[in-house]
């Protein structure tokens, strides 16, 4: 793995190898990350009902607490008999969030039946629920042993580039502080999920909540007000600055200028 792979990538990658959901909870149990982003297909039957959700939420919960008293990797059977794993992550031995992975069915068709029979209660037609446990992963011990080690090999990773170092209020408020220092570079969701190891789901969604729009409108706010202040304070060409607040094409920047003020660049400059 390179240095600015972003936590995304990194779930993402897992998936793939596992074929199992990838998810990250902070120390308050918010899963803050995750790919794919809906819960698994069993997860998301036996959930419907808040009696079957209480079940999930309450397993997960012992993991983690298990997870933090032992300070390491925690195999386990959820409360419906699926194959789970979490592994604790660490910024400067602080616990600061979980890494999980689940949910698979080990090999054998005793364990179908206790899927069944534990699930049936939280599931209104059995047809529907044959046919979600067929479409559950499954794996023989030695592979979820093999595939588990790799996420903890993950886990240890995260750890040691310190990839959960900000709460999700710092980590906005560093974003936005990030946009407003390095408008003039080039930025994308993508460049900022590598510069602060988060995920883009994660991040666009926190950040409209808290400021009220979009990363990609606020970048194009904090660009157009910095070329606004050029305009009226320097004589530098039409040109230079769009190239100083971030715009390599001078095209692009005036039809940019025009949508938000309703002016060109040059009929902004004359009004000053």
């Amino acid at each position: 793995m390179t240095k600015d792979i972003s936590i995304e990538r990194i779930l993402k990658e897992l998936y793939q190898i596992s074929g199992f959901r990838i998810s990250i909870y902070d120390t308050f149990f918010h899963e803050i990350a995750a790919y794919p982003q809906n819960l698994g297909c069993l997860c998301s039957l036996v959930q419907q009902t808040p009696e079957g959700k209480k079940h999930c939420i309450n397993h997960d919960i012992m993991a983690f607490d298990k997870v933090r008293k032992q300070e390491r990797l925690h195999i386990y059977k959820c409360y419906y008999g699926l194959y789970e794993a979490v592994a604790p992550l660490y910024n400067f031995e602080t616990l600061t969030g979980y890494l999980m992975m689940g949910q698979t069915l080990e090999s054998g068709e005793e364990t179908r039946s206790l899927v069944f029979e534990r699930s049936l209660p939280y599931v209104k037609d059995p047809e529907v629920l044959h046919d979600t446990i067929d479409r559950i992963p499954v794996r023989d011990q030695n592979t979820i042993n093999s595939l588990v080690t790799i996420m903890e090999i993950c886990a240890q990773y995260i750890t040691l580039t310190n990839r959960m170092h900000l709460t999700q209020k710092e980590l906005i408020s560093e974003v936005h502080d990030y946009i407003q220092k390095q408008y003039d570079r080039h930025i994308t969701i993508d460049d900022l999920c590598a510069q602060f190891f988060c995920s883009r789901s994660s991040l666009t969604r926190k950040f409209k909540e808290t400021y009220g729009i979009s990363i990609h409108d606020y970048i194009s706010k904090v660009r157009l007000e910095n070329s606004c202040h050029l305009l009226r304070s320097t004589s530098l060409s039409i040109g230079e600055i769009a190239f100083r607040c971030g715009y390599n094409d001078q095209n692009y920047f005036t039809r940019a200028f025009c949508k938000a003020m309703n002016m060109t660049p040059r009929e902004y400059r004359k009004s000053f």
